[in-house]
């Protein structure tokens, strides 16, 4: 059995007449042997990056949110969105967040 040379995973082989081709399974890299004499080569795929979306920090894109009854801590309102969210492990309790809807500050609360 043989591994890829550049990222250590198993290839499969193929006769070529005199020679033997070797495909790593997972990055696709080719090498040809023959015996105990080894020649690489590579192929390289270049894959351009999917543009990244900035959202927009509004307050229409918290509208669609439940809102509960909650003092804001920086300015007194008694009304914000709220969500949860697991910002931890999973065997710790959930993060409940709140947006003023008046000023707009996010606080978080520990449960």
């Amino acid at each position: 059995m043989r591994f890829c040379p550049i990222c250590g995973s198993r290839v499969k082989s193929e006769k070529k007449g005199s020679s033997t081709i070797f495909i790593c399974l997972k990055c696709g890299h080719t090498y040809v042997g023959s015996g105990d004499t080894v020649r690489s080569e590579n192929r390289i795929q270049v894959r351009e990056r999917e543009a990244i979306s900035i959202v927009e920090s509004s307050v229409d894109t918290y509208k669609p949110l439940p809102t509960t009854i909650i003092e804001c801590p920086k300015c007194g309102y008694m009304r914000a969105y709220c969500w949860i969210s697991q910002t931890e492990d999973i065997d710790r309790d959930a993060t409940k967040f709140f947006r003023c809807v008046r000023c707009g500050y996010v606080w978080r609360e520990y449960t």
